[in-house]
């Protein structure tokens, strides 16, 4: 059984070029650095693995998201649902404010309310505002309805409604979710 070989050197080199991406998700999934770093070296674990059988048409990045998920779901098994969960650390969701154009009390402040969120609307939120995935895409991640991610999205509006000062900018959101990327791609949150 195997795969040829450069085959396996094609997958490391996509794998090697997703890792930034691959970094962001795991750190909206774990919200811990060492849960995240442990999950992409579990992740890429069971991508080479599974390198031989065909992922059909679905791209690379999909494929492997959807990988990480799964690995996320099954580890998590109790609080997969998102009604119990531990606040992330928001550093993970510091980016730099020079490049967002937000003041860093503001930027602070929106790493600290992406932090309480549940690891699905934190998840949900990176791959539709930093990712810039559609909604069939984070469904097809996610192994759920379309209903469900626009439903997480809505949700984690409404806490930024309520919880926010109307000060900051809402597109300090898609900067600050987007933790292992030069900073937001001015994508803003939809109503």
């Amino acid at each position: 059984m195997g795969y040829p070989v450069d085959k396996k050197a094609q997958i490391h080199s996509e794998l090697a070029l997703l890792t930034p991406r691959l970094a962001s998700f795991a750190a909206a999934l774990t919200g811990s650095e060492a849960a995240a770093h442990a999950l992409i070296k579990a992740t890429r674990n069971q991508v080479l693995s599974r390198a031989a059988k065909d992922r059909g048409h679905t791209p690379m990045i999909i494929w492997t998201l959807a990988t990480m998920h799964g690995l996320w779901a099954s580890r998590n098994k109790s609080t997969a649902s998102g009604d119990r969960h531990a606040p992330a650390d928001p550093r993970l969701f510091q980016t730099r404010s020079s490049l967002t154009g937000a003041d860093p009390a503001a930027a602070g402040r929106m790493a600290r309310f992406i932090a309480q969120l549940t690891p699905q609307q934190r998840g949900t939120l990176h791959l539709v505002y930093g990712e810039r995935f559609s909604y069939d895409e984070v469904a097809e991640i996610f192994a759920v309805p379309v209903g469900t991610v626009m439903t997480r999205l809505a949700r984690a509006h409404a806490a930024f409604s309520e919880r926010q000062d109307q000060s900051v900018p809402v597109a300090v959101a898609a900067g600050t979710i987007k933790a292992a990327q030069e900073g937001p791609r001015g994508r803003e949150w939809a109503a």
